[in-house]
């Protein structure tokens, strides 16, 4: 395949040393590391290979399709792309035992977050602590720990630059400190071809991830740079770029006939919605794209949940009755397992009596809670989750519960709540049980996910199969967590195709034929006025990665009233 380069990118492509290449969505970045990295293969001597450093496997893949259009294969095969994690993971695995005298090992996520969620003080000095006493790492302590390593056992760093002579480092202004500093140890002994998009800092609130990343770059490793700002080659027909970067800012967008605008009312939302990925569909598929990729992205995970459910059931737009759309979602699925747990608890009710089942329910909440507070350590998630514990204790022990909430699960509590062996039926009734109680709201909200998770059928026929050996749901717990950890695995390696729903900030690094943004009338704001100054520049920089994702067409859906794309600082 032959390309064509502005004179920037040839400029870039000839230089023989380390590079900086900046540029927006779809400016080709990418294409040029990969020309980058074909031109430099046939000085790779044997056992020698480049590598790609990414930040997530969507990335990966993006990476891993675009080499196919670029390199042949044998170019191919001497390029290594890696995650940040697993890069590190295998370098600790390899040479962690030189930092702690003892075999590495590995603290996952899931266990992790049980154990903060149960650990008292600073956790961010506990996972230090493992790291540098017990030799037992975190994910958060992959990259520094590796930087560390690499700096004490100076044959090690000389051993991953031989290996890997050249290495290619994408979105690098997203780079944490810990990551920054591996990145530092590995300049010494490699050549750099950098990438970076300054407009897509969209991680800047994580307290590891610094806005002058790329300035400290500049003053350290002194690359040479080359700014690709004005190519597009991701939609090079389209005024996709030009709409998002006049968002970013705080321009009046140019009108564009690839970015539709749409305004609903509250009592229309669910039609609209439903309606405009139809019609996102037939219009890429009247331009050619047989099987056309579309994203539904929004600010939230709850909304994203909402719009599931809308795509889920029909709805009727114009007179016209609206069939449900076939879709996927990506998400964080902890919270969901975590939330199913509760639900098969409700499901074995009839097992045990008020006491025992309810107590197991209660448990399973406080589980919940757990989980998200070691996704998100707040004051709130560690109070429910002692109450419900509490609570537990107090219905084992035939005290009353002092929370409302277990009072009101004493109550529903029945020894017969009607199940039949439709699972899915049985599952709804258990559901509601918990969407009965305003307390577990966020418990059934997160509950809603569990039929993303791709394993609906899985969990139903196991679940049939308990019912038809049993007439009851023995060990439903246990059948679901199996079968979501399978399920989990899967859908992290699953690449989107179809009509896939994500959170904005889930959809950076992906690419989609059409997009669709849905602002939300009371949740999901596009813009957050409660904690940013006007002009709202982070929502920006977000907006503009959500709208840029789409290849050929966008589509805005908002609410009537909402903030302007294009706010004069009179209106701030």
């Amino acid at each position: 395949m032959t390309f064509r380069l502005s004179d920037e990118a040839a400029r870039a492509l000839e230089h023989e040393g380390s590079i900086l290449v900046t540029g927006g969505p779809g400016s080709g970045k990418t294409t040029l590391a990969l020309l980058k990295a074909k031109q430099l293969t046939p000085t790779l001597q044997p056992g020698q290979k480049i590598l790609f450093l990414s930040f997530s496997r969507a990335a990966m893949r993006q990476v891993l399709t675009r080499t196919k259009d670029v390199l042949k294969y044998a170019e191919r095969r001497e390029i290594v792309v890696m995650t940040y994690h697993a890069f590190c993971l295998g370098l600790l695995k390899s040479h962690g035992r030189l930092l702690t005298g003892t075999a590495p090992r590995i603290l996952f996520p899931g266990p992790e977050r049980l154990t903060r969620a149960k650990h008292e003080g600073d956790w961010n000095h506990e996972v230090l602590r493992l790291a540098t006493e017990e030799g037992r790492y975190a994910f958060s302590t992959f990259a520094g720990s590796s930087a560390v390593l690499l700096r004490r056992a100076d044959s090690v760093r000389r051993l991953i630059s031989d290996a890997y002579p050249i290495i290619i480092l994408d979105e690098f202004q997203d780079t944490d400190d810990s990551q920054w500093a591996l990145v530092q140890e590995l300049a010494k002994g490699s050549l750099l071809i950098t990438l970076a998009d300054p407009d897509q800092r969209i991680f800047e609130y994580q307290d590891n991830i610094d806005p002058l990343r790329l300035h400290y770059f500049r003053q350290a490793l002194k690359p040479a740079e080359f700014d690709l700002g004005g190519d597009n080659h991701r939609s090079p027909n389209a005024g996709i770029l030009q709409f998002a970067d006049a968002i970013l800012k705080n321009e009046s967008p140019t009108p564009s006939d690839d970015v539709k605008q749409v305004t609903y009312y509250a009592s229309s939302r669910n039609g609209m919605v439903h309606a405009a990925v139809i019609w996102m569909l037939r219009r890429l598929r009247k331009q050619g794209i047989d099987v056309p990729t579309v994203a539904v992205l929004a600010r939230s995970n709850p909304f994203v949940a909402d719009v599931s459910i809308v795509l889920s059931t029909p709805n009727t737009f114009k007179n016209r009755e609206l069939k449900p759309v076939d879709h996927h979602v990506v998400w964080d699925a902890e919270l969901t397992a975590a939330a199913a747990q509760v639900v098969a608890s409700i499901l074995e009710w009839p097992l045990h009596d008020e006491v025992h089942g309810v107590a197991i329910t209660l448990d399973a909440v406080a589980h919940f809670y757990d989980v998200k507070y070691a996704e998100k350590p707040s004051a709130s998630a560690a109070s429910s989750a002692s109450a419900f514990r509490s609570a537990a204790e107090a219905v084992r022990g035939g005290r009353t519960p002092r929370i409302q909430a277990a009072k009101l699960l004493l109550a529903l509590h029945v020894e017969d709540p009607g199940y039949n062996g439709d699972t899915a039926a049985d599952w709804f009734v258990a559901r509601r049980i918990i969407e009965a109680i305003p307390k577990l709201s966020e418990v059934a909200t997160s509950a809603r996910f569990v039929r993303l998770f791709r394993a609906t059928d899985e969990i139903g026929g196991r679940l049939a199969a308990q019912w038809a050996s049993t007439g009851t749901y023995t060990d439903a717990r246990t059948i679901v967590r199996r079968t979501l950890e399978v399920g989990r695995v899967a859908a992290n390696e699953q690449e989107a195709t179809g009509v896939v729903l994500m959170t904005m900030h889930k959809s950076k690094g992906k690419e989609f034929d059409g997009v669709i943004l849905v602002e939300g009338q009371y949740r999901g704001p596009f813009f957050n006025t409660r904690s940013e100054p006007w002009p709202y520049a982070a929502s920006r920089r977000l907006l503009r990665v959500g709208i840029t994702r789409a290849r050929h067409r966008v589509m805005i859906l908002r609410p009537n009233g909402a903030l302007p794309l294009y706010q004069p600082q009179e209106m701030a």
